[in-house]
């Protein structure tokens, strides 16, 4: 379907959702869409104003009230104003004072609110571009206030991301001000593919991880964009969207719209408390929510959170954590989600300051406390008889049955919701899962609500599946059956050979895990981090010794808590986690954590900020760098870092503490430097394998809430979808035999060197395409341990090795793919954004230019058919622009041009001046093919600067003036012109 036919059915189904389509706004320009917005502020304000429409000057002075949105955030408070109604000052040109009404947030269909829909509109005067044809596909507004933008594209064309790069350019040209910085929520739609997301503070923040789909209240993707439209599009959704469905994000001035899942769960938890408001009722157990691990579930809690502590009945929100780390880290997020008028509402109080809270009459609030404290209190008399809800975060593990019972009795007009990402369940002996649990979720929560599992994540991108290295000694293979679980910690676990093994295992294979992908030849060394998660404190110093005495260059530190109950020789330890403090303060120059009145905390919290790269060790200062944190228990749970990409496990763990433990490798980055989660163990190999797949076909799959449950009929096919679903990496064999074939397709087409080019732009496409995808699947490989010419086994035993025989050939097959997508017409071009960068970052790197010196001076000497190939081939894995260079040297050898020896600076400037040379040409070509004087298009190339825009460089923007004015090129045909000119110029600039 054409892109204007595509537009008019997206038209003809949001006026079926509600929407009126404005044609008088149609096709207009910006200047119409104000004045439409000054009519609805006369309408809806016509009482404050007392029938006296605003004046021109009393208008010019609102609209420079909207100068103060720098952000979508700064629009987002905007439009929540106080109250639900967003509002704007206006000094009356008669002196008086008042607040006009420009949104309705807490009138979700209904009241005020006026739903209109324009296409085609045209910004004619953008503060940072000189075009003035930019024209948009369309605009949702409520209340005159464009709120959302939609870009629609061809799915023929199978270039939705061009959208998302459209939206960016559009960013970048100032569209989004005035009113349009109301702009919450851009679309991107085709036929089938639709896509939304908050729009960014500014043009760099532009993020594809940030971009989602929707899954129905079933959890299946819609790709329909009818169907979205009716989901997300419609009314009330879009109106709930705008205003329920946004954070604001204070700590980073920035705006999150929640996904299709947190959206679904915070619905279900307001049906189930309307319900029981409808009703008169109130029920202890409200239910669960099941969001994965990494799903956002911080988010969801606070958004819940704040919408029930305003629901009229409801007088106070209870946020239970069960560590004390975890309030503090929640207050924190809760306050910088929440609106200013919200954020005086949200307190964090102990046992005793929360019973005098609960006296309080005023508006209702948040108390954030821990399950210990709260079951203290009400131990010590805490009871109240108010309408409350508790919410109970990571609910699988902070309420035990006794401490829930209590508090239950206490306050027994509280209702109660969890959140969990591993809940309880009974065994499930249908499907043979196992479980320890004799309590489930559901017992002290009530009914699942909504469920979105680790399989809905890693199909949504949202996490990593695992990549699981198991391992089991000899002597545990023959012994296990004779030796207990106590004899085995003896006999090997916590022997000095077994521990040595294991900490030169992670030693030899350091740099490999560690290591960022294969950019030009190059890995950066130490772009992750790692955890070693063992069997007690104990353990937890022995292996920091260890890796002290053995791995001294990897950066190790260790933390446990003083409420682990591992062993004995308690002061013993407590003097070897002051010795580990002081040497974390000695590394890294530190304050004296031992002076904080609480030392542990203040030492695990600069740690966690190191191991996540937050402030103020975001900078990319490698003297900042922790490789290793060795813990026992702590960190296993709540803790997120997408730069860890390794647990290596020395103890036995089941169920949802290992899913947990797990999944903190899983936090998404650059996939191809980070495709999988690693998890190594290294005892039992043969039990974990068991416990992990238990888990995941738990926590994939779902378990039992209930005994009953457990008379579901086996689904075979979900079982099997565990190893499908990309859970679970792969084997190494089964990719590279996905990947061969495709690689003998590309040395068809470019050589079985790769150093050809393909000659139509047909097979330059497929080229494209398939060396990108090769190369991002090559690099993948590659972080899971693949070594580039070896051979692996198969299923059958079968050896099998890449096609890629080492990085030389790789470094190839890169530079080749960026020759051809340079000479892919702009519409055509894929990103290989990291390959250009990496090459020119290294491009007298990635291969030895000392070497190149020799060949070409020995070609000197003697000039053979055999030397000047031999340097040819030493060159392939150069850009194709690179090599030019060098077989234009290689002439000038051949024509004597050059006769005296080359040094590696004489032949750098040699190659500059040639690179010069072919600029020129070029350009003169370019000139000549699109019948331009090629004297004027050099005078502006000399004026030309990579990456400054044509609004900053006043001496290229005159020059480009003079041309167009010489060659007569009208008002609308400038922008076009300059466009291609500079597309051009950047181009061949690439290698300058």
């Amino acid at each position: 379907m054409a892109e204007d036919k595509f537009e008019q059915a997206v038209i003809q189904k949001l006026r079926s959702e509600g929407w009126e389509y404005l044609s008088d706004y149609s096709g207009v320009t910006v200047d119409r869409l104000y004045d439409h917005w000054r009519d609805i502020l006369n309408q809806n304000n016509a009482r404050r104003l007392d029938g006296v429409p605003l004046t021109d000057n009393e208008f010019e002075q609102v609209k420079l009230e909207l100068n103060q949105n720098k952000t979508p955030y700064d629009a987002q408070l905007m439009l929540a104003g106080a109250g639900g109604v967003g509002t704007l000052p206006l000094n009356r040109d008669d002196g008086s004072q008042l607040e006009l009404e420009i949104f309705y947030g807490d009138e979700v269909a209904g009241g005020h609110s006026r739903y209109e829909l324009v296409n085609q509109v045209t910004f004619n005067h953008l503060a940072f571009s000189l075009s003035t044809k930019r024209r948009i596909d369309l605009l949702l507004l409520i209340n005159g206030l464009p709120v959302a933008h939609i870009e629609e594209k061809d799915e023929s064309l199978q270039n939705q991301w061009n959208a998302f790069e459209q939206l960016q350019k559009y960013d970048s040209d100032g569209m989004y001000t005035g009113l349009f910085s109301f702009v919450q929520v851009q679309f991107i739609l085709s036929q089938h593919s639709a896509h939304y997301f908050a729009r960014p503070k500014n043009e760099r923040s532009y993020n594809r991880d940030f971009v989602f789909g929707w899954r129905d209240e079933n959890g299946k993707d819609v790709t329909d964009t009818m169907a979205f439209i009716h989901e997300v599009m419609g009314i009330p959704a879009l109106h709930r969207l705008v205003t329920v469905n946004m954070i604001p994000d204070a700590a980073n001035d920035n705006l999150m719209v929640m996904r299709s899942y947190q959206i679904q769960a915070t619905r279900k938890i307001l049906d189930r408390m309307r319900e029981m408001n409808n009703n008169d009722l109130v029920e202890k157990e409200g239910g669960y929510v099941w969001h994965t691990t990494g799903s956002g579930k911080t988010v969801t809690s606070f958004k819940v959170a704040q919408l029930l502590a305003s629901m009229p009945r409801v007088q106070d929100v209870l946020f239970i954590v069960d560590r004390v780390d975890l309030v503090n880290q929640t207050f924190e997020n809760f306050k910088s989600f929440a609106y200013k008028t919200f954020e005086n509402r949200i307190k964090v109080v102990n046992g005793h300051e929360l019973k005098r809270e609960l006296k309080h009459t005023q508006t209702s609030h948040i108390y954030l406390i821990t399950v210990q404290g709260l079951d203290r209190a009400v131990k010590s008399g805490l009871a109240s008889k108010n309408r409350m809800v508790i919410l109970m975060d990571e609910a699988h593990r902070s309420a035990s049955g006794d401490a829930v019972d209590r508090i239950k009795k206490n306050l027994p007009r509280t209702t109660w919701f969890g959140f969990t990402g591993t809940p309880n369940f009974y065994s499930d002996e249908v499907n043979e899962v196992k479980t320890s649990k004799n309590i489930s979720t559901f017992d002290i929560f009530g009914p699942r609500l909504h469920r979105y599992t680790i399989k809905d994540a890693i199909g949504d991108g949202n996490v990593l599946g695992f990549d699981v290295t198991y391992y089991e000694s000899t002597y545990e293979a023959k012994n296990e059956a004779k030796l207990s679980e106590a004899d085995l910690e003896k006999e090997i676990y916590t022997s000095l050979p077994f521990r040595q093994l294991v900490v030169q295992d992670i030693k030899d294979n350091w740099d490999k895990i560690a290591s960022g992908p294969i950019e030009m030849g190059v890995r950066q060394p130490n772009q992750f981090q790692g955890i070693l998660a063992v069997s007690g404190k104990q353990a937890v110093v022995a292996y920091y010794n260890l890796f002290n005495k053995i791995a001294p260059e990897i950066r190790v530190a260790m933390t446990y808590s003083r409420d682990e109950n591992n062993g004995v020789g308690t002061s013993d330890l407590q003097a070897s986690l002051k010795q580990g403090m002081q040497d974390y303060m000695n590394r890294y120059g530190t304050r004296n954590f031992l002076e904080d009145q609480n030392a542990e905390r203040a030492y695990l919290n600069d740690i966690t900020k190191r191991l996540a790269r937050k402030k103020p060790y975001n900078k990319g200062n490698d003297d900042d760098r922790l490789d290793l944190i060795i813990v026992s228990d702590q960190l296993l749970t709540g803790f997120d870092s997408k730069y860890v990409n390794v647990i290596y496990m020395d103890k036995i763990m089941a169920e949802g503490p290992l899913i947990q433990a797990m999944s903190r490798t899983n936090r998404t980055i650059n996939k191809n430097a980070k495709p999988y989660g690693k998890v190594r163990f290294y005892r039992k190999g043969s039990v974990m394998t068991e416990n992990v797949k238990n888990a995941l076909v738990i926590y994939t799959k779902g378990g039992n809430d209930t005994i009953t449950d457990a008379t579901k009929p086996l689904n075979a096919q979900e079982q099997q979808e565990l190893m499908d679903d990309d859970v679970l990496a792969p084997r190494l064999a089964d990719q590279i035999s996905e990947l061969n074939p495709k690689i003998a397709r590309l040395q068809e087409l470019a050589g079985d060197d790769f150093s050809q080019l393909p000659r139509s732009e047909k097979e330059r496409l497929e080229f494209a395409i398939t060396a990108a995808e090769v190369n991002g699947q090559v690099q993948r490989i590659t972080q899971q341990g693949y070594a580039l010419g070896s051979s692996v086994e198969d299923v059958q035993g079968q050896e099998t090795k890449l096609n890629i025989a080492d990085i030389d050939q790789l470094n190839t097959l890169q530079a080749r793919l960026n020759d051809v997508n340079e000479l892919l017409p702009p519409e055509k071009k894929i990103d290989v954004t990291n390959i250009k960068i990496a090459m020119e970052s290294f491009a007298s790197e990635i291969i030895d230019y000392d070497l190149l010196v020799d060949l070409l001076n020995d070609y000197m000497d003697q000039i053979t058919t055999e030397k000047r190939q031999a340097i040819e081939e030493h060159v392939q894995p150069l850009d194709q622009v690179s090599r030019d260079e060098i077989n234009s040297v290689l002439d000038g050898i051949e024509d004597g041009t050059y006769q005296e020896h080359f040094d590696t600076e004489i032949l750098k400037k040699v190659r500059k001046q040639i690179r010069h040379e072919q600029q020129e040409l070029k350009v003169y070509k370019w000139a000549a093919d699109h019948n331009y004087n090629g004297n004027e298009i050099m005078s502006a190339y000399q004026l030309y600067l990579p990456g400054v825009k044509l609004v900053d460089n006043p001496q290229l923007n005159t020059k480009l003036q003079e041309i167009e004015d010489k060659l007569a090129i009208g008002f609308f045909g400038t922008a076009d012109f300059e466009n291609e000119l500079l597309r051009y110029f950047a181009d061949i600039t690439t290698n300058k």
